[in-house]
């Protein structure tokens, strides 16, 4: 059996989180959990805010040494635009920042994106901004010049989370390793506010090129397990697609897709 390691869980309270964190009890690790709730299977609870710097930096100077730093927490594109952006960005770049020099040799950082942020190429300008203004004050600012309203905040978020993480993983390269993952639609009970705020329209075609079902908590939890884990050592800086295929399907059957352009040619 493998060492135990020390694992902490952002918004591990609920859906995505939870089931990540009994995946890693499950495993035999000592798992930390920073929410606005607590989760009773973890082995402590810490309250945090990730919409409050001073929140943040409160609940990362209570916590040692660890093996694993798990973002799952996010909000969707139905809560205010300063709170997206900072839940779903900049509270996460914060914390890891924060914890980067308790993170042990050889440990990993896994944070959830989405395939809201495929499309970060298109928007990269923007996204590069953000990722270039360290300040979180800042970087808040900045947002009101990027976006308008939840739904863009949402995919900017999430397009920064996967183009940060490519260069966190060239900053802490050598120290540890940086990857995110990216769900499609998933049954949490935040799956509603998401058809509210991106619609069915937009939705539901990825549910049927997914198989006709949306993702489970559990199968995404599985994917982080892996990511920080040791049988991905060779995985750095990149971010894993978790949707069924639907996303890179979808994208196929637009017109000005590279496969449609080469079949008309």
């Amino acid at each position: 059996m493998s060492k135990a390691r020390t694992v902490v869980v952002t918004g591990g309270a609920s859906g995505i989180g939870a089931a990540t964190v009994q995946r890693f009890l499950d495993s035999g690790d000592t798992v930390i959990v920073l929410d606005l709730q607590p989760n009773p299977r973890a082995h402590r609870n810490i309250e945090v805010d990730l919409s409050k710097p001073s929140s943040i930096e409160a609940a990362a100077a209570q916590i040692g040494p660890i093996d694993v730093l798990c973002n799952v927490a996010g909000v969707s594109g139905g809560a205010p635009v300063p709170v997206v952006m900072a839940v779903n960005f900049l509270g996460l770049r914060l914390l890891t920042d924060l914890m980067a020099d308790n993170i042990t040799a050889g440990g990993a950082v896994v944070s959830v994106a989405s395939t809201a942020g495929w499309y970060w190429r298109d928007h990269l300008d923007d996204v590069n901004r953000l990722i270039d203004t360290p300040d979180y004050t800042d970087a808040l600012s900045l947002t009101s010049d990027l976006v308008t309203d939840g739904y863009h905040a949402y995919v900017r978020s999430k397009e920064a989370v996967i183009v940060w993480t490519s260069h966190a993983a060239q900053h802490y390269l050598g120290r540890f390793r940086v990857n995110s993952i990216s769900p499609g639609p998933v049954e949490t009970p935040l799956l509603p506010s998401f058809y509210e705020s991106m619609g069915h329209e937009e939705l539901d075609p990825l549910t049927k090129l997914a198989g006709g079902r949306n993702g489970r908590p559990e199968e995404i939890a599985a994917t982080v397990h892996f990511l920080a884990g040791p049988e991905a050592s060779w995985i750095n800086g990149t971010d894993l697609v978790v949707d069924g295929g639907a996303e890179m399907a979808f994208s196929l059957q637009q017109p000005e897709s590279v496969a449609s352009t080469a079949t008309t040619a």
